[in-house]
This record gives structure tokens, sequence and C-alpha cells, in this order.
């Protein structure tokens, strides 16, 4: 696959939640629901970043040059070769300027992403990139649920290029949980969220908003580019 010639083009690509997705029904720790749909069993009382096959949410975009549009997040299948060991969700986020593809995985409350793909609108792939280890995209165990708590993530990114050789970095991610009872209102009511930030070197932050059993409500430093905000207008889990 070609490898995006732009730094620009590639920055907020990775490391996201992140996602994103980032993501992410049951007992809403909010004050309103708006037009979340909450449906099937109760997710797990610190399922901030709920993963399962066919959920749907639907966010409205608002991009930094004014540009604005809807977007979606969902858990499109499961991939059984994506990891050594064990099974993989396959998360499909369509944004204004493309689609990233993350292959996500749960480890005991630490959701993890050991690949990514960007392609643009007209499905041409823009970048991969893979991550040893795989890199945080939620972190929901004890000691990471901390207001003020802080941690660095070092990994090794590698992407392929137009010779086919892979080139390997060495990269950092920071992370720092902002606060566990932030309120939030989205066209889909107010929450109050979990609000943690990842950084790193050369990219635009990537800040998210997560409402338990909910998911992501909000985000800012979405897009190829890192600017584009989310906000959460429905969310569907099976």
């Amino acid at each position: 696959m070609a490898e995006v010639g732009s730094g620009l083009e590639r920055k907020a690509a990775r490391g996201r939640l992140v996602v994103m997705l980032a993501v992410g029904i049951a007992a809403l720790a909010l004050g309103g629901c708006g037009a979340v749909a909450r449906q099937g069993r109760a997710a797990p009382a610190g399922d901030y970043l709920p993963l399962r096959v066919g959920a749907v949410w639907r966010y409205a975009i608002t991009a930094d040059d004014g540009r604005t549009g809807a977007g979606t997040l969902r858990v499109d299948g499961l991939d059984y070769d994506a990891v050594d060991d064990g099974v993989a969700y396959r998360l499909r986020e369509d944004l204004l300027d493309g689609t990233v593809w993350l292959w996500a995985t749960d480890r005991n409350g630490r959701i993890s992403c050991p690949q990514e793909e960007v392609d643009d609108r007209a499905g041409a792939v823009r970048a991969e990139e893979t991550y040893d280890p795989p890199i945080t995209m939620l972190d929901e165990r004890a000691g990471r649920l901390v207001a003020g708590a802080s941690w660095p993530e070092a990994f090794l990114d590698t992407t392929p290029n137009l010779r086919g050789r892979p080139k390997t970095r060495r990269a950092e991610l920071k992370w720092q949980v902002e606060s566990l009872a932030d309120r939030v209102t989205v066209p889909a009511g107010t929450f109050t969220c979990l609000r943690v930030r990842s950084s790193r070197k050369h990219h635009p932050a990537l800040v998210s908003w997560y409402a338990k059993g909910v998911g992501l409500v909000k985000q800012q430093g979405a897009g190829l580019l890192g600017d584009q905000t989310l906000a959460l207008v429905e969310a569907r889990v099976p």
C-alpha cells in the first residue's frame, strides 16, 4: 500500500481512540438521555467503551475550517487473524475526510489497538500502521480511572512504503485523565463523562469524553488532520 507522503495527512491517524473511537448501553451516568437508544443487556459498571458487534454511534461533526457533516462509528465485526492471541473487534469510523479502520482488543479493561488503516473518501488506502505493543485506546483498569492520573506509553510504529520496505519508528503517547465527572451537553443529551487526553509529539492532542455504559460522547482532535470535533447524536448497542 502507498504511504502517505505528508505528515499533515497522517498525523491524527495514529494513536487515536482515539480513538477514538473511539467509540462507545445500560443505566446511564447522565442527566438526560436525549436521542440515545438503550437496547440489549446492561453494560458492565465500568464499561466506558462498550464493544458489541453491530453497535453504532452517530455524530454531528464540526471542522476547524467551518465544514459540518455527519459521521458514524460502528463495531463492524470480529477478526480472528488480526492479533496473535485471541480475537479483535473491527471498528469503522466514517468522518468528513475519509474512513478510519481500527482493530481493538480488550485485555482485562485495557482496550488497545494493534493496527489501523486510513482510507480517503474514494476508498483508496492513504495510510497503514501497526503498533508494537498495541497502543491504548482506553484504559479502564482501576489504577487508571483516577482524576489526575498520567502516564507515558512507548511503542514501535511501523508503516509500509512505496518500495515495500516497512519503516519502523519509536514513538510515545502521553495520557492524562483530566476528569471523572465532566458534564457535557451534545445533541443526544447531557452526560457525566470521563475526560481523557492523549498526545504525541508533532501531533494534535486528542481529547475524548466517555459516558459509562454509553461510549464516546464527544471528541476533539478527530480526523486525518486532527481538526474535527464529534458530538454524539445517537447510540445503538445490541
